[in-house]
């Protein structure tokens, strides 16, 4: 009888026993080396967030953790001002584009 791969075999429990599923957790406490790879950051960084309270942290035993979701929440953050910047910037173009034109051609 042929031996099963380990998928095959996986697959199988998860048909046979439904209340047996392998269970995948995701942390939602993550540590300052977690969160840096969580943020593609280095530890320098997530460290200096953590002291600027720019993203909140706290002590579980001996350990400081900074919660996924204060993650997510600075992430979200971050993407709204550079767009506003991005916007800001786009505006501020325009508007010279429109004062440039009024100014009549460049004759060098």
């Amino acid at each position: 009888m042929p031996r099963e791969s380990k998928q095959a075999s996986a697959a199988a429990l998860l048909w046979e026993d439904s209340a047996s599923l392998p269970a995948f957790v995701v942390p939602r406490l993550l540590r300052i080396h977690d969160a840096a790879k969580y943020l593609s950051a280095t530890t320098w960084q997530v460290e200096t967030l953590l002291r600027d309270n720019t993203i909140p942290s706290f002590v579980l035993g001996k350990r400081r953790v900074v919660d996924r979701l204060e993650l997510d929440r600075y992430v979200e953050r971050r993407n709204a001002e550079a767009k506003a910047t991005a916007e800001k910037a786009s505006s501020t173009t325009e508007t010279l584009d429109q004062a440039l034109s009024k100014c009549g051609p460049v004759v060098d």
